[in-house]
């Protein structure tokens, strides 16, 4: 019997694998780039040590906008590089 996609990705998360993601680093060693991006926001970094339980809908919006921040600052570098 031939095991589904989803049997296929039960197991995955059951041995706890981080999957769909990507790190590529230069011939010195230092990382060049990272996906899922790392989150910048000193909100993000604070949540993270929370131990509360359940998801707090406010703080989760304040750290999308901080994010959202760096995100727009990135994409005007990337479009600036792309008319040079």
């Amino acid at each position: 019997k031939k095991a589904t996609k989803t049997q296929e990705a039960k197991k995955i998360v059951k041995k706890k694998f981080k999957v769909n993601t990507k790190i590529v680093f230069t011939e010195d060693g230092e990382l060049v780039q990272q996906w899922p991006p790392v989150q910048k926001s000193s909100l993000a970094k604070a949540d993270e040590e929370d131990d509360a339980s359940g998801i707090n809908l406010d703080k989760v919006k304040e750290i999308l906008r901080e994010e959202d921040k760096f995100d727009k600052e990135e994409y005007r570098k990337k479009v600036k590089e792309k008319h040079r």
